[in-house]
């Protein structure tokens, strides 16, 4: 990235719109350049692995806070011209996410064209594909899950379980981040400690923790908790690379779309559109926003004298990354 510190910063954001070139010449050039765009990605897309003995639990967590910490400075209020310098010094980053998205692209055209594929193997493949993307990409699934208008009814069948079906992401990482957002130096819960923890003999904050998420979405995953007066609650946690992945792929993003807009196809507001979802993604980020809009939501309900919102747990504030409430039984509601 040292290649680009000598241009002047209005001329940052037209970096990555080099990269979209890049791949969609390498797009257009048939099979050896498809083979040439998978190496590329097998290069630039994936992250360095450490060499020696497999990595324990502690230094997993840590190497995984260090590598999502630059990210931080992007947590806040959407802003496209600001991603988009941040990821002019950050080519091969940006162009690796790029290939990604190109790769998916192809994968899910690709089954689209083919004849033997059903309306029901295309929806898995989507599926599929938006998966592997991540956050934003699972976002737009489940949106697109529920518009049978725009896509075909069985393929958005195909799509519901990118409701409530998300890989989730390693426990120790979520104790680690429990710890440091409430700034807790104890045991997270009786023999449940974060990763280095400062006091591993002192209080613990929960009176008991699941051992798993009992649930897993795009952003975070939920634990089930009891606290020390015997309460049940819900204790949300970000996934560390959150920040990162949604930043980068509203970068990917919006370039490609300006780079599409740049040609006069569409009608003109692809990247005021997309500028607006990426703002209520960002809003969502902080999980402070979240319970601030529940109790919003559960006051504009009060007149019907039935509707409650699960509360956060007043003595542990909601921060960015995470949010405890109190525990609400019920099932999944059907969402044909």
């Amino acid at each position: 990235s040292t290649a680009f510190h000598h241009l002047r910063e209005p001329e940052l954001p037209r970096m990555p719109l080099l990269l979209l070139h890049a791949v969609l010449a390498l797009q257009g050039g048939g099979t050896s350049s498809r083979g040439a765009m998978r190496a590329t990605a097998a290069c630039i897309a994936a992250p360095p692995e450490a060499a020696g003995a497999a990595p324990t639990a502690a230094s997993a967590a840590r190497l995984s806070a260090g590598r999502y910490s630059a990210y931080e400075q992007l947590r806040g209020p959407y802003d496209r011209a600001a991603l988009q310098r941040f990821f002019a010094l950050r080519p091969l980053e940006f162009g690796g996410r790029l290939v990604e998205f190109t790769r998916a692209a192809i994968a899910i055209r690709d089954s689209w064209r083919r004849e033997s594929d059903d309306t029901q193997a295309r929806g898995v493949r989507l599926r599929e594909q938006l998966a592997v993307l991540g956050p934003v990409a699972v976002k737009l699934g489940q949106t697109l899950s529920q518009r049978p208008d725009i896509l075909d009814e069985e393929i958005c069948e195909e799509l519901k379980p990118l409701q409530t079906t998300n890989k989730p992401f390693d426990d120790a990482e979520a104790m680690r981040l429990l710890s440091e957002e409430l700034e807790w130096r104890g045991p997270i819960a009786p023999g449940v400690c974060a990763p280095e923890c400062a006091e591993p003999d002192g209080a613990p904050l929960f009176a008991s923790i699941s051992a798993s998420p009992i649930a897993s979405a795009s952003l975070g995953q939920v634990y089930k908790a009891t606290l020390h007066d015997g309460s049940e609650v819900a204790v949300k946690v970000q996934r560390p690379s959150a920040m990162r992945q949604v930043a980068t792929d509203f970068a990917v993003l919006t370039t490609v779309l300006y780079g599409i807009q740049s040609t006069g196809w569409g009608n003109g507001d692809l990247v005021e559109i997309t500028d607006i979802v990426a703002a209520g993604v960002f809003e969502e980020m902080d999980y402070r926003n979240e319970a601030v809009n529940a109790q919003r939501f559960e006051r504009s309900l009060d007149f019907l004298g039935y509707v409650s919102v699960p509360a956060a747990v007043p003595s542990l504030p909601p921060t960015p990354r995470v949010l405890v409430t109190e525990w609400v039984a019920g099932r999944l509601a059907e969402t044909r």
